[in-house]
């Protein structure tokens, strides 16, 4: 299957005319909407979403991925083969930064044959229907990657944040703040353990601190109080019930949060 994930939103006409590009080289092949929600311009919001969005998906997928401030310019065009046996097709702009620490690198190729573009006119402002989509497209069809372009040696990846723990006390970032607000973090369960559920820690975010209860799930919250739990992708993250963490704690991806035992199981 094909699958889409970008930046473009779905009032213009881009989402649409990429899958038409890739429909008139494959007609038969399923197209998939990951998100066209991711931040705009944001790569290193986009890597980590992505990384969420295809862990599910499984080998022999072709991914586009396009979240692209950089189109047209210097920047390579990549196709990379994971060792889970997927297939990324996007900028090499740190994108796929988290989907390489999460299923290894197996190989990657520059796209610079333009047998397998759109046309010979590539447009410098749409990589993405131009030569993403129907590259894509050839490799639902059987074509080999290695037939796009020439190998590459390395790509660009971003630098990952690293939580640590000094003591009873947690440090890492904000890594992501979801649809309703939730604020996760990359500071793992371990980090907090060996808390008991409902023990409180106490979290240091935007230059605040808050003392929460340390939950199981969002219902055993209480409306209008802040909680912290262990979310579905194993990450620490600070929720308020049926509201926004985010709005409550003015919090921002890439801001500093330190988490605190206070006290023990």
């Amino acid at each position: 299957m094909l699958v889409l994930f970008t930046d473009f939103g779905t009032r213009d006409a881009y989402v649409a005319q990429m899958k038409g590009v890739i429909a008139s080289l494959n007609p038969r092949v399923p197209i998939l909407d990951l998100t066209h929600e991711a931040g705009q311009f944001a790569i290193a919001q986009a890597a980590y979403l992505l990384a969420k969005c295809v862990a599910y998906f499984p080998a022999g997928t072709v991914c586009v991925a396009v979240v692209d401030p950089g189109v047209g310019t210097a920047r390579r065009a990549a196709v990379v083969v994971t060792a889970a046996g997927k297939f990324y097709v996007g900028p090499d702009n740190g994108l796929f930064t988290y989907v390489l620490a999460r299923e290894g690198l197996q190989a990657a190729y520059e796209l610079t044959n333009p047998q397998y573009f759109r046309s010979p006119q590539v447009a410098p402002t749409f990589h993405g229907r131009d030569l993403f989509a129907p590259v894509a497209a050839y490799l639902t069809l059987g074509v080999p990657p290695q037939a796009m372009g020439p190998p590459l040696a390395e790509l660009v990846r971003l630098p990952l944040p690293q939580p640590r723990l000094a003591g009873d006390t947690a440090y890492g970032e904000v890594v992501h703040i979801d649809h309703f607000g939730n604020v996760i973090t990359n500071i793992p369960p371990a980090f907090v353990a060996p808390l008991a559920y409902g023990a409180l820690l106490e979290v240091t975010l935007a230059g605040r601190t808050w003392q929460v209860p340390y939950l199981r799930t969002y219902g055993e919250g209480q409306a209008g109080q802040l909680l912290c739990l262990r979310n579905s992708d194993d990450e620490v993250e600070v929720a308020l019930p049926q509201g926004s963490a985010a709005q409550r704690c003015q919090a921002q991806v890439g801001m500093a949060v330190r988490l605190r035992r206070l006290e023990p199981a």
